[in-house]
């Protein structure tokens, strides 16, 4: 047992948990994070080639540096280089029948006018929806909790492409099928990242826009050099959070060391919280979200090759297929390190099918498709193959068993949502990129969130400091 009395313990080193540590600390409060694992940066995990050729990301891979402050901050004080995502070329599209064709970045699928007529008016209705204040009113949560995002969509109009298409997204976003997730959840989601078409785009100002050659765990690697030394504990699960007093609280970590603070701060993911024993138990809003929340299937599936092959075929690396296995992919390449890569998506039901598979078969299926999709064959793509990384994230349980973030189904939040969730609960507060209302499910949101949930937590040390 600690012989200490801490201001605050912060459950999880990612990056909320890493930034509420950071806030405490420089407003002088005494800080420890408990980290289950060996390393610190959570869902950030930057690989290196086995060949030496620089990083993959396992985890969070994408920012930009116009909408996204608290990131874009830290990559400039901690120096860390950008690679600008390729978006120079051709986007490779194939339909649910396995036709495949080219078209220009920024432009639209030629699926024919109609069809592309139907797709712009479904996107632009997502788009209105989800940037709408009145949308997110109570009497309209609880409508759009009652209903799928597919639902939503049929509502709207939609055919048969641009529900294939709505799909897409959905499975792209969150590894769910828009038939498993609640159009609320979709919608709000949408909203933090400045609308569908923003969180979907390469471009500046999008999501997708700028990478790091470093990888994005050097973030969380420089923050955690920012802290008082010993402040991280990795290796470290917590497995109880007991209120000991009115005004203390001890945590339990699996070695059976306590830990005692006056504050907690969880930044795990909320399907995470089911390894950790809560006394008194959490409050019924917050076992709902718990509960309820719950991610699909979402696998990186990083491919390493010799050349950007790709791009000889007047290619820019980003593909889409309504068939599968391969929902999606991307150019991560860094072209001076010669790391030469396509992160491929396997999502939803057909990433679990391809799951189901052995490693061979696997293998064979992404680069049978990658040869259909950039029109070079699957001879071609196997000659110039190196080796492919898959992300753990389903069989890691600190991650709560997936990536990149969970969502509700129908009827499960209208009434509170992620906001009862990260709702102060006496003297634990609730972190994570899940609970931002900007960039939900991004670096960005997680470094907000653990900030605002450090000043909320320094807020109320305050009061209590002044009642005594």
């Amino acid at each position: 047992m600690t012989d200490i009395l801490l201001d605050v313990v912060v459950v999880g080193a990612g990056l909320s948990g890493l930034q509420a540590a950071l806030t405490l600390q420089q407003a002088g409060r005494s800080v420890v994070i408990l980290e289950a694992r060996d390393r610190v940066g959570g869902k950030t995990n930057s690989i290196l080639r086995s060949d030496g050729k620089g990083v993959q990301e396992l985890g969070a891979a994408w920012l930009n540096d116009t909408n996204q402050n608290a990131v874009w901050e830290y990559v400039q004080r901690l120096g860390l280089k950008t690679v600008e995502q390729n978006t120079k070329g051709l986007v490779a599209s194939e339909d649910a029948d396995g036709n495949c064709h080219f078209f220009p970045f920024g432009g639209m699928p030629d699926f024919g006018p109609a069809h592309v007529n139907d797709i712009v008016r479904l996107r632009d209705r997502v788009e209105t929806a989800s940037l709408d204040p009145g949308t997110f009113t109570h009497s309209q949560r609880e409508a759009l909790d009652q209903i799928t995002f597919e639902q939503f969509c049929r509502d709207a109009g939609a055919g048969t492409k641009a529900l294939q298409t709505a799909r897409l997204w959905c499975r792209g976003i969150l590894g769910q099928d828009p038939t498993d997730v609640s159009a609320l959840s979709f919608l709000e989601i949408a909203r933090g990242g400045h609308g569908i078409v923003n969180i979907r785009s390469d471009s500046r100002n999008g999501a997708q826009h700028l990478r790091l050659q470093d990888g994005t765990q050097s973030i969380a690697v420089g923050i955690s050099k920012l802290l008082c030394q010993g402040t991280i504990q990795l290796n470290t699960e917590v497995k109880s959070i007991s209120r000991a007093s009115s005004q203390v609280y001890e945590v339990t970590a699996a070695c059976g060391r306590i830990y005692s603070a006056r504050k907690v701060i969880t930044s795990i993911p909320g399907p995470a919280y089911k390894n950790i024993t809560f006394n008194p138990p959490l409050p019924p809003a917050k076992q709902v979200y718990i509960t309820s929340a719950r991610y699909g299937c979402f696998i990186k599936y990083i491919c390493l090759f010799k050349t950007p092959f790709w791009r000889r075929q007047g290619a820019c690396g980003l593909s889409q297929s309504f068939r599968g296995p391969l929902n999606h992919c991307r150019d991560t390449s860094v072209d001076e390190l010669d790391n030469y890569a396509l992160t491929c998506f396997l999502c939803a039901t057909p990433g679990r099918k391809w799951a189901a598979m052995n490693a061979i078969d696997r293998q064979e299926a992404i680069l049978r498709q990658l040869g259909s999709l950039f029109g070079v064959g699957y001879e071609a793509v196997k000659s110039e193959f190196i080796d492919s990384v898959t992300s753990p994230w389903m069989q890691d349980p600190w991650a709560g068993w997936g990536c990149p973030f969970a969502a509700t189904p129908c009827g499960a939040t209208g009434g509170v949502g992620a906001d009862a969730m990260k709702e102060k609960w006496q003297g634990i507060h609730f972190v994570g990129t899940e609970l931002a209302n900007g960039w939900r499910g991004y670096m960005e949101g997680a470094l907000r969130s653990g900030h605002q949930g450090a000043l909320e937590v320094l807020k109320d040390l305050h009061i209590e400091t002044v009642k005594l």
